[in-house]
C-alpha cells in the first residue's frame, strides 16, 4: 500500500473516531437513561440526573466506575457529562413504619388481622388482658401470624398502675402471664397506657412517677416504645374518616421511622375501616413496614420523654 493509500486509511480512522465520539455523546445526553440496561446500570430517569444509588451506601460513586460500564453513552455520560447513575436494581427501603394496634383483642381483630395479611405486612399488638373474651385464642392468632406483641398493662387503669412502681410492675406482669400462657412467649417491650409523657401519672404517683417506673423496666430489660404518628381514633367527639386521613397525613410526614398509634377495641370500626387507605398510602410514600422489636432503630425520634438520659 502507498503512501497515499495510508494516509487515507488514518484519515478514515480519525473520521470514525471523531463521529463515534459526537455520536456517543449525543446519544449520552439525549437519553438521558432511557435506553434500558447499560452494563448493569442506568442514567437516573430524572431530568438532570440525580443523586448516586449504591445498594450499599457505605459504596461511593467511585466504586462503581469499574463495575461493568462497558458501553459508549455511560462512560461518556458519567465521565465527560457528569451524569451520574444508579443501579438497576432498587435498594432497600430506608423508610420504615410501624403499624401499632393498642387495647385489643376486640371483635376486630380477626378483620384487622385479614387485611394484614391481604397486603403481606407485620404490625405490632400492644394487648391489655382486662374483661376479654376469647382473650387467649386471639393472642394466638395474632402470634401465629407473625405479628408482635407488646405489653399494654392488663388493668389499663390509671389510677392503680400510675399509683406507685410496685402497683404497675404488678399489673404488667399479670398481663405478661397471660401472654405466656396463650403464646409461650414473654414480650419485653412496653407501651405505657396514655405514653411516657402522660400527664395523669404525675397527679396519681407524684411527679418522678414515670422515671422510676422507667427506670424499673430497664432493670429488667424492658424497653418502651411510644409512637409519633396517630390516626386520631381516640380523639373525642370521635374523627371522621376524612380526619383520620389528614391526621395521618399530618403526623407522619416527614419522619422516618414512623410509629402509627392505632386502636383494636370493639368500638373503632372506623379505624378497621379506613387501615387500607393507611397501609396504601405510607407504601406510596415510599415505607415498608416492621415489627417493633428490642434494639429497634430510631427510639430517640419517637418517646416522647427519654428517662434513661
Amino acid at each position: 500500500m502507498g503512501v497515499e493509500g495510508k494516509r487515507g486509511l488514518l484519515t478514515l480512522f480519525v473520521l470514525t473516531a471523531i463521529f463515534g465520539f459526537v455520536f456517543g455523546t449525543a446519544l449520552a445526553f439525549y437519553t438521558n437513561g432511557f435506553f434500558s440496561h447499560v452494563g448493569n446500570e442506568v442514567y437516573d430517569p430524572k431530568p438532570g440526573g440525580g443523586e448516586f444509588i449504591a445498594d450499599d451506601p457505605q459504596n461511593s460513586e467511585e466504586d462503581w466506575h469499574g463495575a461493568g460500564a462497558g458501553e459508549l453513552n455511560t462512560l461518556l455520560a458519567r465521565r465527560i457529562l457528569g451524569k451520574k447513575v444508579s443501579p438497576t436494581w432498587e435498594p432497600k427501603k430506608s423508610k420504615v413504619a410501624y403499624l401499632t394496634f393498642d387495647d385489643g383483642p376486640s371483635y376486630n381483630t380477626p378483620e384487622i388481622l385479614k387485611i394484614l395479611k391481604k397486603y403481606g405486612i407485620k404490625a405490632t399488638f400492644f394487648v391489655n388482658g382486662w374483661n376479654k373474651k376469647n382473650f387467649k385464642e386471639m393472642l394466638r392468632m395474632i402470634y401465629e401470624d407473625g405479628h408482635a406483641l407488646g405489653n399494654h398493662t392488663y388493668s389499663h387503669r390509671y389510677e392503680l398502675i400510675y399509683s406507685s412502681v410496685e402497683n404497675f410492675m404488678a399489673d404488667l406482669k399479670k398481663q405478661e402471664e397471660m401472654i405466656y400462657e396463650a403464646t409461650g412467649i414473654r414480650p419485653k417491650i412496653v407501651r405505657f397506657p396514655g405514653g411516657s409523657d402522660n400527664l395523669v401519672s404525675m397527679r396519681l404517683g407524684g411527679k418522678d412517677i414515670m422515671k422510676k417506673i422507667a427506670d424499673k423496666l430497664k432493670e429488667e430489660g424492658y424497653i418502651y416504645v411510644d409512637w409519633n404518628a396517630s390516626c386520631g381514633d381516640a380523639s373525642k367527639p370521635p374523627f371522621s374518616k376524612d380526619q383520620m386521613k389528614e391526621a395521618v397525613r399530618r403526623t407522619a410526614k416527614g419522619k422516618n421511622p414512623v410509629v402509627l398509634l392505632l386502636h383494636d377495641l370493639d368500638s373503632k370500626k372506623t379505624t378497621l375501616e379506613i387501615l387500607p387507605w393507611i397501609i396504601e398510602y405510607l407504601q406510596g410514600e415510599g415505607y415498608g413496614f416492621e415489627t417493633i422489636q428490642q434494639g429497634m432503630e430510631g427510639l430517640e425520634k419517637v418517646n416522647r420523654t427519654d428517662f434513661w438520659r
